[in-house]
């Protein structure tokens, strides 16, 4: 599979570069010039280049020689057959003898490959029995310099070229006429806008389907796509130098920037495609200070010389191309999908990097088309990722349709044993509801029991097994709730605090079990005093009873205290024959909705209320007002 997607990705390529060569492809062809050391003639072409001649770098002194110094016949020119000027580093001479054959004036443009690192392109002409001077040169939006020339019958014209450039590398020269020239710019520039505009139509598609479907990779790639638009026409001619040819100090200025903020782009849509954050995030924050690093970079662009622009941009597209090249590599050991054919497009990208600097300092044929070669290399970057967008959205569709196979094979799995349940149930429907019933009757009788068993056990766990009053435990909850029912519905609510007088002694005296029976008696004449179903008499702890009085004011609580009081008083407790005079003490508090009052408040005053009445002699009723400042009295009451 890996093997066919490279041969089809070889095909597309070569079908791409006869394409854009074709469409920009003027027929020129150098001809032999009539000394038989000429260029071929250049296809229509009513001019021929005679001859062409670069001075020895040698000869170039510092400062440079004059035009009049060039053109004296003690300069050693060097003639070469080429469609390129082959182009030092610094300063540059070349000589081109032109030709018209014709038996008519003619004229002919001479363009000259366009690149950064020109600094200075200027061009001199010298015809026969005439002075020197300079021609006007222009910037075409194609990227190459134009010179206009007009020749007369038969005329030999000799033209000085002057180059200043701040690299070694190769560019093409051409001569044609007024036809070839329109047709060749104009193929050149229809080529360019189609490259350019394909870029940016699968950008906006990109932009619009990313918004569609939310996806943040298409999203970033859509940036991506833009900027590379941008970058492939200042690449073609584009740019700010060719808008204002009089500033050489927008030579390439926005070419650093360009470059870094598309990568930057491209490094997100990376990390978006293979969901990076997740699976590496060591990775995503490395390429967090990358992207700030490429920000800063493109940023300070703009400052720094055309060298160091040059140097910075190259830097970039390798490190960029390098990294996520291993980076796929690393993804396809980790059996992603999509980082083979990732790994692949970094390195098509990659060769056709150093396809291009080859025909930069090499005069290679093959390679010496660079703006073609630019073209076809942007555009199979396009097509490389559409290619792996449309393939990561099949393998999407993939895992869709096995999702929605398996899980409409466990649909067919659940309802074939749903049928066979049915039909199982429908089989044993009589025996399974006679078992039913069976089991119903006995979980009844079960419940039965239980709830007895739990009622039986929840009036043991509120009920003091000695005195037969409630517990502490439901003393507890019932005031609670008496409290919250009183605060409520505004009605008063009176704890009364019962305490046996000298119970200490009667233990001491008459013995434990007197003492248990005294409690007993107390309790009966408790529950005596009680009139109402809402009023709760509970064993507070030891010889400590509490009474909880809903909707009782404080003179009510006062009535029935003072009652028990003396019934316990008055009557007769006799034990084993044993005469044992008892008395209680008690403390009353009467909650009526004052602010911050909590339960145990409310015990705290009838507490204290109880130490009062023991303090002053016992057997006496004594009341204290709620306060939240109260605290439970330690003490021994006897």
């Amino acid at each position: 599979m890996i093997k066919a997607m490279i041969i089809r990705c070889l095909a597309l390529l070569c079908l791409c570069y006869s394409l854009v060569v074709a469409a920009s492809h003027d027929v020129v062809h150098l001809t032999k010039a009539p000394q038989g050391s000429a260029l071929g003639a250049l296809g229509n072409s009513t001019v021929e280049i005679s001859a062409l001649y670069k001075v020895s770098q040698d000869d170039i002194q510092t400062p440079p020689k004059t035009i009049e110094q060039i053109a004296s016949a003690d300069t050693a020119w060097q003639k070469f057959d080429s469609q390129h000027l082959p182009i030092a580093e610094g300063g540059n001479w070349y000589k081109v003898v032109i030709y018209n054959p014709n038996q008519a004036f003619a004229t002919s443009f001479v363009t000259l490959g366009n690149d950064i690192v020109f600094s200075s392109f200027n061009v001199f002409s010298e015809a026969h029995g005439q002075q020197i001077h300079q021609e006007s040169t222009t910037l075409l939006a194609t990227n190459h310099w134009l010179t206009e020339l007009t020749l007369a019958p038969n005329e030999y014209r000799t033209l000085y070229i002057q180059l200043l450039s701040s690299s070694e590398l190769y560019r093409p020269i051409s001569v044609e006429s007024g036809q070839q020239f329109t047709t060749k710019q104009g193929s050149l520039q229809y080529r360019n806008a189609f490259a350019v505009g394909a870029v940016v139509a699968i950008a906006i598609m990109s932009l619009l389907l990313g918004i569609t479907v939310r996806d943040k990779a298409l999203a970033w790639l859509s940036v991506y796509f833009f900027i590379r638009a941008g970058l492939l026409s200042v690449l073609v001619g584009g740019h700010l130098y060719y808008l204002f040819p009089n500033h050489d100090e927008l030579r390439g200025i926005e070419l650093l920037a360009l470059v870094g903020l598309s990568t930057l782009a491209f490094i997100w849509f990376t990390i978006y495609l293979f969901q990076l954050t997740k699976h590496m995030p060591s990775v995503v924050k490395f390429a967090k200070f990358v992207s700030l690093l490429l920000i800063a970079i493109s940023l300070v662009s703009f400052y720094l010389p055309l060298s160091a622009i040059v140097l910075s941009t190259n830097i970039i597209f390798i490190a960029m191309l390098v990294a996520l090249f291993t980076l796929g590599l690393y993804l396809h050991q980790r059996k992603q999908r999509l980082a083979l054919l990732f790994s692949v497009i970094m390195a098509v990208q990659f060769l056709f990097g150093l396809i291009i600097s080859l025909g930069l300092f090499f005069d290679i044929s093959p390679f010496s088309a660079r703006e073609s070669l630019l073209v076809v290399s942007f555009l199979f970057n396009v097509i490389l990722v559409v290619v792996l967008i449309c393939r990561m959205y099949y393998y999407q569709m993939q895992d869709k349709q096995l999702a929605q196979k398996q899980a409409l094979a466990n649909a067919m799995t659940s309802k074939q044993a749903h049928e066979k349940l049915i039909a199982l149930q429908e089989e044993n429907q009589e025996e399974l509801e006679q078992r039913v019933q069976e089991r119903t009757l006995e979980l009844n009788i079960a419940l039965t029991e239980l709830e007895e068993a739990n009622r039986e056990l929840e009036q043991k766990n509120t009920i003091d097994e000695l005195t037969g009053l409630y517990n502490r435990r439901f003393y507890d909850q019932r005031m609670l709730a008496e409290y919250r029912r009183s605060k409520r519905n505004l009605t008063p609510l009176s704890l009364v605090v019962i305490d046996l007088d000298y119970f200490k002694r009667v233990n001491d005296k008459y013995g434990h079990l007197a003492g248990d029976q005294c409690l007993s008696w107390l309790a009966q004449h408790i529950k005596q005093s009680l009139k109402r179903s809402t009023d709760i008499g509970c064993r507070y702890g030891g010889e400590e009873f509490c009474l909880i009085l809903p909707d009782t004011d404080q003179a009510g609580a006062i009535n029935l205290a003072e009652e028990l009081r003396k019934a316990v008083q008055s009557f007769d407790f006799v034990y084993h024959e044993q005469h044992i005079a008892l008395t209680v003490s008690c403390g009353i508090a009467t909650y009526t909705q004052q602010e911050h009052i909590e339960p145990a408040h409310i015990f705290c005053a009838a507490d204290k209320a109880l130490y009062q009445a023991k303090h002053n002699g016992r057997n006496q009723i004594k009341t204290q007002d709620i306060s939240p400042d109260l605290l439970i009295q330690e003490h021994s009451h006897d």
